[in-house]
């Protein structure tokens, strides 16, 4: 928009310590435009915007009158700043606004539907993903659910105190994880447990144009061709679990499973598993008892043989 309006530069009001800086400038350095940082080059402190703000009757949204750094959106809520940036400090509950203090609430149960591995629907009702995390910051706040008190590690090295809110996040993300228990395979579950968090670090970074990622993505986006069924989760005192699982993709065989069942799908038989036993963990007993045989103290007068 700035390229077609023949602007000269673009500008931000973010500070020289934040991430949010670099994200921006990661995209917009390649262009031809210069990057103004009035906040960073001038080094303002955020009591010096404050007043400022308030001498030119600007609107000032952050928490408490301006006290917190608060940023939102869809996703999360974040609140920083003021006493919060001692660590030692115990936050009071009227710095949250999406998740309420779960005391007394009674468990709800939220049956969330995936298809390839998106959410679709919510308790059988089809919504688009705005209105699904809409609803649902709405209901998993009510239970309190999705409040981080973090020391997160800045991408400029610093580590700064952070607190979030994210219900709807917490919820599809825990219900997410126990679809894809069902229906990967436990190789896939282990290596893509990688490769998720190569993408988070990139999308952290504001670098999600960066040539790596289009790879994550093509083995994420071939897992998630089975990550369709429905979980529900409980909501509860603060917390989220999944309590139920459900898909046509489940790489499971009860019979299998079963402790009250000896015709297994394969013609596998518990003896079958005789053999397994005995062969698993014979390298690492083998190790031990060479081991115990060079370090045995001599028995002839301290000669060895």
């Amino acid at each position: 928009m700035a390229q077609e309006e023949g602007a000269s530069a673009l500008a931000h009001g973010c500070t020289g310590k934040g991430n949010d800086q670099l994200r921006f400038e990661a995209i917009w350095r390649d262009t031809d435009l210069d990057v103004v940082a009035p906040v960073r080059e001038l080094g303002l402190t955020r009591e010096w915007e404050n007043e400022y703000a308030r001498e030119k009757g600007l609107p000032v949204e952050g928490g408490d009158g301006g006290r917190y750094s608060v940023d939102t959106n869809l996703w999360s809520r974040s609140i920083e700043g003021s006493e919060l940036e001692d660590p030692a400090t115990i936050p009071s509950d009227d710095i949250y606004k999406w998740t309420d203090n779960p005391s007394g609430k009674e468990a709800e149960l939220v049956e969330i539907e995936f298809a390839d591995g998106e959410p679709v629907a919510l308790d059988g009702e089809s919504l688009d993903a705005v209105e699904l995390i809409e609803q649902l910051n709405a209901q998993a706040g009510a239970h309190g659910v999705g409040r981080t008190d973090m020391m997160e590690d800045r991408m400029l090295g610093l580590k700064v105190r952070e607190n979030y809110e994210h219900p709807a996040a917490t919820v599809l993300l825990t219900a997410h994880e126990a679809l894809e228990g069902l229906v990967l395979t436990q190789e896939e579950r282990q290596f893509k447990e990688g490769i998720d968090q190569q993408w988070s670090q990139k999308g952290y970074q504001g670098l999600i144009d960066a040539p790596i990622v289009d790879a994550l993505e093509g083995f994420i986006d071939e897992t998630q061709t089975r990550v369709t069924g429905t979980v529900t989760v409980k909501l509860e005192g603060g917390h989220c679990r999944p309590v139920s699982r459900e898909s046509d993709y489940a790489v499971y065989s009860e019979s299998a499973a079963s402790f009250n069942e000896e015709d297994v799908e394969g013609g596998i038989t518990q003896q079958d598993a005789t053999g397994v036993a005995k062969y698993h963990g014979f390298q690492s007993r083998l190790a031990k008892k060479v081991t115990q045989k060079l370090n045995a103290p001599a028995t002839d007068g301290g000669q060895e043989e």
